[in-house]
């Protein structure tokens, strides 16, 4: 009998190959913090937060207790919480330049500093030292009726000038102001909007939620109190509204939504209108487009 001797490397290759063939079953399971991200854009500046989400589990007194006054923690669990800004902010009032920051927070009784440290990518221990941390705000803890069992942070409202950032857990609550820059609109002069002043006979397509119906509509546009605007009719709300027109690029505007004659809504960087134009320079229609670049509404000028 033939007796077949076999090297060590050879019995490790045989097994891994024999672990890629057989069988595997797939198991799932609840992560004592799961992973969470959340962004909140506000007029182009992107914010971000993303964060391990602890659970109470019964624990008691959360802040004092859990986390002992004097400590700096994150406010997470596993790697540190992070907060990214795409451009400069205010943060209760003081500047904070575009950047990822890992979060902290420094705990005293009735009263905590939230912290943001240029090194973000870090393990939730040892904590920093407070002196080296890039920026500190104070931030009043309150205690609220609702209980969240687990670490939620949020943004519950949102304006044009910027954002609030919330954090709750167990009944505390703390709450940030986030200021943005808002970019100005670059009013079309008289002179600009008399090319496009005008009546135009309109097809819309059903598409929604841009519209409501599909079928034809004559729009007015007219140059007024410093606008160049059309009362329009077509969605996504049954109401018409009078829409300002801004200009984006040559021959194409973005509309925004007046009320009480001030621009109130913005659809900047969403939908758009490109104006045709003969050879002597004359406007002859317009084609409405989505984000996607999809027609939704073309007008031809009487």
């Amino acid at each position: 009998m033939r007796h077949i001797r076999y090297t060590l490397p050879f019995l490790i290759t045989g097994m891994f190959m024999l672990a890629l063939y057989m069988p595997v079953t797939a198991t799932a399971q609840l992560v004592a913090s799961e992973f969470s991200t959340l962004t909140q854009t506000v007029d182009g500046t992107d914010i971000s937060i993303a964060y391990y989400r602890p659970s109470r589990r019964d624990r008691d007194p959360l802040f004092g207790g859990v986390m002992k006054y004097g400590d700096i923690i994150t406010p997470g669990a596993n790697m540190a919480t992070t907060l990214e800004f795409s451009k400069d902010v205010k943060i209760n009032g003081t500047a904070v330049s575009a950047g990822k920051y890992s979060v902290w927070i420094a705990f005293e009784e009735g009263s905590w500093e939230f912290l943001l440290d240029e090194s973000w990518e870090r393990f939730h221990g040892p904590h920093p030292v407070r002196s080296d941390l890039k920026y500190g705000f104070m931030v009043t803890p309150t205690e609220v009726a609702l209980e969240n069992e687990t670490l939620t942070f949020d943004f519950p409202s949102v304006h044009e000038g910027g954002t609030t950032l919330r954090m709750h857990w167990g009944t505390t609550m703390i709450e940030l102001d986030i200021e943005i820059e808002p970019t100005p609109l670059v009013n079309i002069t008289a002179k600009e909007a008399k090319r496009y002043v005008g009546t135009y006979d309109v097809d819309v397509a059903m598409i929604p939620p841009y519209t409501i119906f599909e079928g034809k509509r004559t729009y007015e546009f007219t140059y007024e109190n410093g606008f160049l605007h059309a009362i329009m009719d077509i969605g996504p709300y049954t109401d018409p509204h009078d829409m300002a027109f801004y200009p984006q690029s040559e021959n194409v505007l973005f509309p925004v939504i007046l009320i009480e004659g001030v621009p109130a809504h913005s659809f900047e960087g969403g939908l758009f209108y490109e104006f045709t134009q003969d050879e002597a320079g004359n406007i002859t229609g317009f084609e409405g487009r989505m984000p996607n670049d999809v027609v939704w509404m073309t007008g031809k000028r009487q």
